[in-house]
């Protein structure tokens, strides 16, 4: 059974693989970055045990990317990715990155569920575009936006594999998000020429003004992630069979992991530095104002 968890396939040599690490050691220093309780996730990984990784989601790709590395340089094995079919599959660099670990496409839940049985390890953010750039960050900040998103469960269930939740603290301030509205132009520009599907997105901005590149200078805020224990999943068979009782299981997962998202937001202090703090401050100067 241990050697069903494989994880992508990764070449430590690449020069792709070595322009990631690269840049995610910068990154890593820049936002201080620090993953806690990574020995709940190497225990399970150790025992075999499929693994579907699953997080609340900011829209950038900074903190998946400081994450997969973390994993990679510590448990030596990276999950699979689901990343957004757009983001990742279009943008330069972040192509050939999508390439080589193996990232699949977020409208391909049969990709997603054979690389879960042959892989065992699978990383996805059930909230999606909704949760990361739709959602109102001070109306709902730090909110899981999963109504209607169970394909990460039946996943779990499916392969007989184990849901780790890990709450991402920082990344809802990594760029200020605004009160003004993305032109549809540059909405279009951004995703492939679709700009209906994301309209009402607010503008964002980090160091060097709007933001459009993927985790180009964000805001020097610290990132941390804290894993959670595996959920326990209860009858998996009866979810598996029953619409009501999956229904039920999901509403109790999402519950479950909020709670878990909440403590982790409530508690940062201990995960926050005075810069960290400053430039909280200086967002909600700004947001009373209107900006």
């Amino acid at each position: 059974m241990g050697s069903v968890v494989a994880g992508a396939a990764i070449d430590r040599d690449a020069w792709v693989t070595r322009s990631f690490l690269a840049m995610a050691d910068v990154l890593r220093r820049y936002h201080r970055h620090e993953v806690v309780h990574l020995e709940r996730l190497r225990r399970v990984l150790r025992q075999g045990r499929r693994v579907v990784l699953i997080g609340n989601h900011a829209l950038d790709v900074v903190d998946p990317l400081l994450l997969l590395a973390t994993v990679l340089e510590r448990l030596h094995r990276v999950p699979r990715f689901v990343g957004h079919e757009n983001g990742w599959f279009r943008t330069p660099i972040l192509r050939d990155i999508s390439a080589r670990f193996g990232i699949i496409p977020s409208r391909q839940p049969e990709a997603a569920l054979a690389a879960l049985r042959t892989d065992g390890f699978l990383m996805l953010y059930p909230g999606s575009i909704r949760e990361a750039g739709m959602r109102s960050y001070w109306d709902e900040p730090y909110r899981l936006k999963w109504e209607g998103r169970a394909g990460f469960l039946r996943l779990a269930l499916d392969t007989d594999a184990e849901i780790v939740f890990v709450a991402a603290l920082g990344s809802d301030e990594g760029y200020y998000q605004s009160a003004l509205p993305t032109p549809e132009t540059l909405i279009g520009l951004i995703n492939a020429g679709d700009s209906a599907r994301y309209r009402g997105l607010r503008l964002s901005f980090g160091l060097l003004g709007v933001h459009l590149v993927p985790g180009l200078l964000p805001l020097p805020v610290q990132l941390t992630h804290v894993i959670a224990n595996p959920l326990d999943l209860g009858d998996r068979e009866r979810a598996l069979r029953d619409p009501a009782a999956l229904a039920a299981l999901h509403a109790r997962v999402w519950r479950e992991c909020q709670q878990f998202l909440d403590r982790v937001v409530a508690n940062r202090s201990r995960y926050s530095d005075r810069l960290d703090r400053s430039i909280r401050s200086a967002q909600h100067l700004l947001h009373s104002l209107g900006v």
